[in-house]
């Protein structure tokens, strides 16, 4: 008779009735994550109309969400590594639905600037969580392709945002206009907290190697110096890089400084770390953070000039544009989809051939600023976009399992934290980075012939980022292939 096991969350995994409902709760947080993140763009002119505000209060509307999400996320990971991960990632499914339905009522500029905050703070609290509890919640042999699930619903919440955003303001239900986008929020809250409750583990695992302890200068120094960063890159572009943005990124990278020196001295066995320095001697995690940088970097640069491009080079409108950018986006998802059981079949060079296809794409977006029409010039981008999104969705997903695979329960929302702050600091940089060179190539001229040249010169640019991303990405796979070699295997055994 064959034996029939049963999973529990103890042995690696939930039992099997528990995981769906895990898994619809566990992924409705990034979805509405990166939803916010893009719903904003297309209903910006809408809300500075009717909250009669500025532009620059509109920036912040936008930005106050980017920086309180990337100040957030390694505090957060650890919250959830003290206190259970179940625990703070229902705080954070409420606190996000209580700050999307004020957002929707907010009465001036400064409230919903307010509310942004709260609520990028809010998501910061839910996704470590949800990195960590798939570690730890399923079973190992699925955990890359849940990790694909990830990838390819934080695509699909990029597409839904900038689409349901322009649908929702042009419908203008009940004459609420842009304030139904936030209010689409409080329905997925509901069910990502119902089924969280009902599904995940009250015991996680945290904290199993002894009592983690909280570390509140490391904490104000990690926060403190992200927000220096990120704060002028995602605002200090729009004021022409004033005294003040350059400062405060000198600034930023004093108190990083300061935070690594901090967190050296802290003990390991404490677990009291914020971000604990053993995971840098785990050659996954040391050499994915700066592949995880590169990556990220590169696809906001990518999706930054090509707005631009659209809009003012090719006069697209906003919609138009949200449908180009389908034919990078549906392929992204498929890929992070079927990701996975490719390693699973052809090896973990995979991984390295979707950066390879990243760069190709690159190479080919040129070939829509040759001139003609826009119609034309989009049918010659729309090949590059397909490979471009078919080697981001390849390498997202495995990137993930890569950089967390090895790390240990207690430090699971730590190391989470890590990558995903890494990850939100390379977009402002990218989007910044690109931006600038995009703004000096087209050299205050606004013709399509300049902005289609900007556009050549920049995707060369972020062609050659591509290429630094698969030396990395190589660097990381090799070692992971020696890792999982026979050898490697039988040594780990002796």
């Amino acid at each position: 008779m064959t034996e029939v096991k049963t999973v529990t969350p103890d042995a690696g995994g939930l039992p099997v009735r528990q995981q769906r409902a895990a898994l619809a709760a566990l992924m409705m947080a990034p979805f509405m994550a990166m939803l916010d993140l893009f719903i904003v763009n297309i209903a910006a002119p809408s809300m500075q109309r009717q909250l009669h505000t500025t532009f620059a209060a509109i920036q912040l509307v936008i930005g106050g969400y980017v920086v309180a999400f990337a100040m957030g996320l390694v505090t957060s990971g650890r919250l959830g590594d003290m206190l259970g991960r179940r625990r703070v990632f229902a705080a954070g499914v409420v606190c996000f639905a209580l700050a999307s339905a004020a957002c929707s009522a907010a009465p001036t500029a400064g409230v919903l600037i307010g509310m942004r905050v709260l609520q990028g703070f809010s998501a910061s609290l839910m996704l470590p969580q949800v990195l960590a509890l798939i570690q730890i919640s399923f079973p190992r042999d699925q955990h890359r392709r849940l990790l694909g699930y990830y990838g390819a619903t934080l695509t699909i919440g990029g597409v839904c945002g900038q689409l349901t955003g322009g649908l929702l303001v042009r419908v203008d239900l009940a004459g609420l206009g842009w304030r139904t986008i936030f209010l689409v929020n409080v329905p997925l809250c509901a069910v990502a907290l119902a089924c969280a409750l009902r599904s995940l583990p009250r015991s996680d695992g945290s904290g199993r190697s002894g009592r983690v302890r909280f570390d509140p200068l490391g904490v104000l120094l990690l926060s403190a110096a992200v927000a220096c960063l990120v704060g002028p890159l995602v605002l200090g572009s729009q004021d022409g890089w004033p005294t003040w943005a350059w400062a405060m990124i000198g600034g930023s990278a004093l108190l990083f400084a300061v935070f690594a020196w901090w967190e050296v001295r802290m003990p390991d066995a404490g677990n009291a770390a914020l971000l604990p320095m053993r995971l840098f001697r785990l050659r996954g995690f040391a050499v994915g953070l700066p592949t995880a940088i590169t990556y990220y970097c590169n696809n906001s640069g990518v999706y930054f000039v090509l707005v631009f491009f659209l809009q003012d080079g090719l006069h697209l409108l906003p919609y138009q544009a949200s449908l180009v950018f389908l034919a990078m986006a549906v392929p992204a998802g498929l890929a992070s989809l079927a990701a996975q059981p490719l390693v699973a079949r052809f090896g973990i060079g995979v991984v390295r051939v979707g950066a390879v296809v990243v760069v190709i794409g690159l190479l080919l977006m040129p070939l829509a600023a040759a001139g003609g029409s826009s119609s034309s010039a989009v049918l010659r981008l729309l090949p590059g976009l397909v490979l471009v999104g078919i080697g981001q969705g390849t390498v997202l997903p495995c990137l993930l399992g890569l950089v967390l695979e090895r790390v240990s329960p207690p430090d699971a929302g730590a190391a989470a934290g890590g990558i995903m702050t890494a990850g939100q600091v390379a977009v402002a940089l990218g989007v910044a980075a690109v931006g600038a060179f995009f703004g000096a190539r087209l050299g205050g001229q606004h013709t399509s012939t300049a902005y289609g040249s900007a556009f050549s010169a920049s995707a060369y640019l972020l062609a050659g980022l591509g290429a630094v991303s698969v030396i990395l990405l190589i660097l990381l796979t090799g070692w992971k292939r020696r890792q999982d070699s026979p050898a490697a295997e039988q040594n780990t055994a002796a």
